[in-house]
């Protein structure tokens, strides 16, 4: 039988500065992001809260309808990804622009932090440098896990 021991997880969450989310909203966005990277049974050091809640997607190079509806975008950094300056990009998604329970997520392979985002020539990266990033109020924000040892 293995026994449990206690883990906790220290997480930073970031926004972008141009971000335009209510205070508000931001608290529903954290946990949904929480929730969306443990689905992968990760436990990240950093989340990077990418967008509010929507329900489109780039399909082509087209914006249209996501199939699978409203969503969160988030990029994660387990520990070992933090140095390596890469990240995991997943979306969270739920029932609705109001609902914040997890109830699908998806995950992309893992890209480097430089990766351009909204479009090659906006000379935006998707993880850009920590000091160009707006930091949760509440960050970090600790998280306790039975951990399964042998």
């Amino acid at each position: 039988m293995a026994a449990a021991r206690g883990g906790v997880n220290l997480v930073k969450y970031f926004f972008y500065f141009d971000n335009k989310i209510s205070l508000d909203q931001k608290k529903p966005l954290v946990a949904l992001a929480y929730a969306t990277a443990r689905d992968q049974s990760l436990a990240p050091k950093a989340i990077l809260i990418r967008s509010d809640m929507h329900d489109t997607t780039t399909i082509e190079g087209k914006r249209v309808k996501d199939p699978k509806g409203w969503h969160g975008t988030f990029a994660f950094k387990p520990h070992n990804q933090v140095e390596r300056e890469f990240h995991i990009t997943s979306h969270g998604y739920t029932d609705g622009k109001e609902d914040f329970v997890l109830k699908e997520a998806t995950h992309a392979p893992e890209k480097m932090d430089s990766t351009p985002r909204g479009g090659k020539d906006s000379g935006k990266v998707v993880w850009p440098a920590e000091d160009l990033l707006e930091e949760y109020v509440n960050s970090p924000i600790a998280y306790s896990h039975l951990l399964e040892q042998e």
